[in-house]
């Protein structure tokens, strides 16, 4: 039910976002970084944006997830807000979190980002969580950008009160951008107790409508292709998990205009 709820959501977004005109595009670089995952990189995005996705892991509807997200842009500063279900009626986990990340310079930003955690399991009590992460991101040079996250810093425990310690995680990512139509990228993630992974990946933007993105990781291969219809980009992306089989997500971004692009679009009228 959840799932066609989002989907039915999707296709509202790109009803009503029909007739928007575009003079921008994503960059390759900003696919990539909306592929990292760093909030401390949103001052770096081209211009402020909202997503819907809906997905399942492995096949199984105990694993459904939905998330709606956006990231708004304010000169140096940036504002990011991400709601997020896994599971189903019967058991998930729903997450919210808002992320506030500032640009010093050309160069470098940090930011921070606080998770409230609402997990529920029928005939059991529900369990309520909060947690925050940090992070730094910094554009080294033209070609090279760098990454890090620790979430869960403080070791803050499910429940509040409660006995389970949420893992902490740390990411470290590096990015070196070709050209304006490829960049590579690789990643390390380690999460205490527990699971360590290293990935590859690339990106490719061969032309503004298309977007294609791979990565390899000790854990999962996934592809992904986006294509774009002026401020909108409906994307479809398939991982899979070397144990478990495949994860298979769909999605759609609608890009903000910038205010120049409102300004020349009342020009025109």
């Amino acid at each position: 039910m959840k799932t066609k709820i989002y989907c039915l959501l999707i296709i509202w977004l790109s009803v009503l976002c029909y007739k928007s005109l575009a003079q921008s595009y994503m960059t390759v670089f900003d696919c990539q970084l909306l592929k990292s995952r760093f909030f401390s990189s949103m001052p770096f995005y081209s211009n402020s944006w909202i997503r819907m996705s809906c997905g399942n892991d492995y096949m199984l509807k105990e694993l459904t997830h939905a998330q709606l997200e956006t990231t708004v842009l304010l000169q140096r500063h940036a504002l990011g807000i991400h709601l997020s279900h896994n599971g189903y009626s019967r058991y998930g986990e729903l997450e919210a979190k808002v992320s506030y990340a500032m640009k010093f310079g050309n160069k470098v930003a940090v930011g921070v980002s606080f998770d409230y955690i609402y997990q529920h399991v029928a005939c059991y009590e529900s369990q309520h969580s909060v947690t925050f992460a940090v992070s730094l991101f910094s554009k080294i040079s033209r070609k090279i950008a760098i990454g890090f996250e620790v979430y869960n810093p403080a070791r803050l425990k499910y429940g509040l009160t409660g006995k389970t310690v949420i893992p902490m995680c740390f990411t470290l990512s590096s990015m070196y951008q070709f050209d304006d139509k490829l960049i590579l990228s690789v990643k390390f993630f380690k999460q205490l107790p527990g699971l360590f992974d290293v990935s590859v990946g690339t990106c490719y933007h061969p032309t503004n409508i298309f977007y294609l993105s791979m990565a390899v990781s000790l854990q999962n291969a996934e592809f992904d292709v986006a294509v774009r219809y002026r401020h909108l980009y409906f994307s479809a992306d398939a991982k899979y998990n070397y144990n478990l089989g495949f994860a298979p997500e769909v999605g759609v971004l609608y890009q903000l205009p910038t205010i120049a692009e409102k300004s020349k679009k009342d020009e025109n009228r």
